[in-house]
């Protein structure tokens, strides 16, 4: 299963944000770092306040910050929101002629199930470096 790149992008994101000292970053700030185009970082930063994970401020000084701790941001509900569908198959949008016998698309959803109840174990704080971002705080500190 591949993840789309509105889901790739809304997790370099949050990780991003979980792991910076400061606790506010620019779209801009993000795209530049990982070369994504600004425009759509920009719907995934919408999408992402939209579901309540990150906060946006306007203005001069304004950005974006997580709106709930790295503990309580769900990996699975991240790939839930993001993903358009997580149908393995659209048999039901052309003919087929094995339809009724056929069992790929059961077997494909049970994979899927098992891939988000897997991925349900875990939080974003679960997928970054902890002691990276304490470095980078006391980098941070030393040089503020």
């Amino acid at each position: 299963m591949q993840l789309t790149k509105h889901t790739d992008f809304a997790f370099r994101t949050l990780m991003y944000l979980a792991s910076m000292p400061s606790d506010q970053a620019t779209i801009k700030e993000i795209a530049e770092r990982f070369d994504i185009p600004k425009s759509h970082l920009m719907k995934v930063a919408n999408s992402l306040v939209h579901h309540g994970l990150v906060q946006a401020s306007r203005g001069k000084t304004g950005g974006i910050r997580l709106a709930k701790k790295p503990e309580e941001i769900g990996l699975r509900q991240v790939v839930e929101w993001m993903e358009n569908t997580l149908e393995p198959l659209d048999c039901a949008g052309q003919p087929c002629v094995i339809l009724k016998s056929c069992q790929l698309k059961f077997k494909l959803s049970q994979a899927r199930d098992a891939f988000l109840e897997s991925l349900g174990q875990f939080t974003l704080a679960d997928v970054i470096d902890t002691p990276t971002r304490n470095e980078l705080h006391t980098i941070q500190l030393h040089l503020g």
